[in-house]
C-alpha cells in the first residue's frame, strides 16, 4: 500500500470537510431516528453486545471436609482405599459409582494438599503405597509425630520417610481453619 501525504493546506481542507460530513450524517440520522419514532417503527438502540452473568457455581464438594474428618476420628494415618471404603459405607454409595466417588475423593486429596496444606501423603522410602495424614502430625523436621509414626509402621511395616516441610503450601484461606 502507498502512503499518501499531505501539505498542511489540504489536511485541513480535509480535516474540515470531514468535520461537515460527519455533523451532517449526523444530522441526518437524528432526523430519520425521529421520523421512525413518529411513524411508530419500534426504535432500535444500537449497543455493544452486554456480557451475560455467568452460570452460578455447583454446591461445594463435602469430600474435602469428609477426609479431614476421618483422619480426625481414626487419628491415625489412612490409605485413598481406606478413605474411599468408608465413604462409600458411610455416605451408602452403591457399588456402581465407586468410580465417581473415588475420582472425587482423590480430587479433593490433592486439593487439600497442594492448595490448602492440610494433608500431606507419607510412604516408605523406595515404595510406591503412601498414606495421607493430617499436616499437624508432621514435626517440623519432617517426621511425623511418635504416635502417628507407631501407627504407621504397624500399617506399612517400616519407617515412613521424611517429608519435605518446605513443600508444603499455606493455606490461602487462613480463617477456614479446622
Amino acid at each position: 500500500m502507498t502512503k499518501i501525504e499531505f501539505s498542511a493546506k489540504e489536511a485541513a481542507s480535509l480535516q474540515a470537510h470531514f468535520a461537515r460530513e460527519k455533523e451532517r450524517l449526523t444530522t441526518e440520522l437524528a432526523h430519520v431516528q425521529l421520523m421512525l419514532s413518529k411513524l411508530g417503527a419500534p426504535a432500535k438502540k444500537a449497543t455493544t453486545k452486554a456480557g451475560h452473568t455467568p452460570k452460578k457455581r455447583g454446591p461445594k464438594s463435602i469430600w474435602g471436609a469428609f477426609i479431614l474428618k476421618r483422619l480426625r476420628a481414626r487419628n491415625r494415618p489412612m490409605s485413598y482405599d481406606e478413605l474411599i471404603a468408608d465413604a462409600m459405607s458411610i455416605h451408602k454409595i452403591p457399588q456402581a459409582r465407586l468410580k465417581s466417588a473415588k475420582a472425587s475423593i482423590l480430587n479433593s486429596a490433592f486439593r487439600l494438599r497442594t492448595v490448602h496444606g492440610k494433608i500431606v501423603t507419607v510412604g516408605r522410602p523406595g515404595k510406591k503405597d503412601k498414606l495421607v495424614v493430617l499436616t499437624k502430625w508432621v514435626e517440623e523436621s519432617g517426621a511425623l509425630k511418635p504416635e502417628h509414626a507407631k501407627a504407621f509402621k504397624s500399617i506399612m511395616g517400616g519407617k515412613a520417610a521424611r517429608v519435605d516441610m518446605a513443600g508444603i503450601p499455606a493455606n490461602p484461606y487462613p480463617d477456614d481453619e479446622d
